[in-house]
């Protein structure tokens, strides 16, 4: 037995229980507990133990790994098992991922490779703790706070590291904590517009104000950075989406001065970032595009050709030598015996061509679920102080699902991550409305 795999038996089977124990004890514990699960989601590769892998392969999962959010998800939710006596662990909306989970499972009959299959099948079970854990969390203490503080010091310490990477070390798209840039973006793109409603629907203290102002500014700024042409694209669509609602529910002087503000920001942003974004449409290969377009066509085809998919997390497997689904001499490649291709460019036709069109329908229909629930929630909370989140949250999952056309960051593990705790939000916020409505309290430093 490995020294990694002496790590991971003595986190899970010893060190969960003491800290599920240990959260237990305080609120204040508890609070420090989520806290830390939000802010470790970008350090999964960093703090994660591969049991075992296949680190070479270019899938969305290359191995069967446990990471830190995995293990404080798990301890989150034994403590809260400990004090409350129960868990709700179906809440609104899971039997529809379950479903999703299903066909993404049958696909497995057509797997090239089926353990490249379980590595994503162990992510997907791990995304639903993580779910669980945060829903149980904001059913039961209805607490917004800590969710927006640890966002707000994980988009600073992120930007961090990315100012480092491009002034220092000379980097011309940072991606921070992040393994990409495209998921830097999105992961901002989906957190922005929640900070954004709330300064535009709260009437908060200078303090508070200011620092949320601070941080929506600095999402705009990473966004900047990381050039994500996707990102830079949905950010102020989103971004519009709030101030729409916002302004249509009242106009002020306050919300005037705010959207003035940021437009002005956003203009000077747009003036700083348009020649990088230009220079990456002109400077892009005419084969790039060409390449975007076959991985395209390779996917409907695989769809086509097998009603469950390719199989789960097989792409990169089947859209390579000896498999016939692309035409490698068309691309021109010296050794077709050793390349790989790269992985289709959007989200959608990812999951349709490993797990079928029948999957990619059962993924619409959980994605779907949780955004038109989400709008109900916009309805339900009408002139109460946390209307502000659903709000932020439709904003933010348009512009990552439009976004998701053209990526496939949301299938990497901090994205989904993150996906799945906006939706432990949103089946939160779905139940005991009169209990949210009560709340009266808002962020405060």
């Amino acid at each position: 037995m490995e020294a990694k795999h002496v790590i991971f038996f003595l986190g899970l089977f010893v060190g969960v229980p003491i800290l599920a124990i240990l959260l237990n004890t305080n609120l204040k514990y508890l609070r420090w507990g989520v806290f830390l699960l939000i802010f470790s989601i970008p350090f999964i590769h960093a703090t994660g133990i591969g049991l075992l892998g296949d680190p070479m392969y270019r899938g969305t999962s290359r191995g069967f790994e446990i990471a830190l959010p995995d293990l404080l998800a798990l301890s989150l939710l034994f403590s809260i098992l400990i004090k409350k006596r129960k868990l709700r662990l179906a809440p609104l909306g899971s039997y529809l991922y379950i479903l999703y989970f299903i066909f993404s499972l049958i696909s497995i009959i057509n797997s090239g490779y089926a353990m490249y299959s379980y590595y994503e099948l162990l992510k997907m079970i791990l995304g639903y703790i993580i779910f669980s854990a945060i829903y149980n969390y904001i059913y039961m203490y209805k607490d917004f706070n800590i969710i927006l503080y640890s966002f707000s010091i994980l988009i600073f310490y992120n930007l961090l590291l990315m100012f480092d990477q491009k002034y220092r070390l000379g980097f011309y798209q940072p991606s921070g904590l992040f393994t990409h840039r495209n998921s830097t973006s999105m992961f901002i793109n989906m957190v922005a517009p929640i900070f954004l409603s709330f300064l535009l629907q709260s009437k908060n203290k200078k303090t508070v104000f200011y620092f949320f102002f601070f941080i929506y500014s600095l999402c705009a700024l990473t966004v900047v950075l990381a050039l994500s042409r996707g990102a830079i694209f949905f950010f102020p669509i989103s971004s519009a989406i709030v101030a729409s609602f916002s302004i249509a529910a009242k106009v002020t002087k306050r919300k005037v001065l705010i959207i003035s503000v940021f437009f002005i920001i956003a203009v000077t942003g747009s003036f700083y970032a348009a020649p990088m974004v230009a220079e990456r449409f002109e400077n892009a290969s005419e084969r790039s595009k060409e390449g975007r377009i076959h991985l395209a066509h390779t996917a409907v085809i695989m769809a086509n050709d097998k009603f469950f998919g390719v199989g789960l997390n097989n792409w990169s497997l089947k859209a390579s030598y000896p498999y016939t689904y692309t035409n490698i001499d068309d691309l021109n490649v010296p050794n077709p015996e050793e390349y790989k291709r790269g992985i289709v460019e959007t989200t959608y036709l990812l999951v349709a061509a490993e797990c079928g069109w029948i999957g990619l329908v059962s993924l619409l229909c959980w994605l779907g679920y949780y955004f038109f629930r989400n709008i109900i929630n916009i309805f339900k909370y009408k002139n109460t102080p946390v209307q502000y989140m659903p709000i932020g949250i439709l904003a933010g999952l348009f512009a990552i699902l439009g976004q998701s056309t053209l990526e496939w960051a949301l299938k990497q593990t901090p994205n989904f991550y993150q996906l799945m705790l906006i939706f432990a939000i949103i089946a939160a916020m779905s139940q005991n409305y009169k209990d949210y409505k009560k709340i009266k309290d808002i962020p405060s430093l």
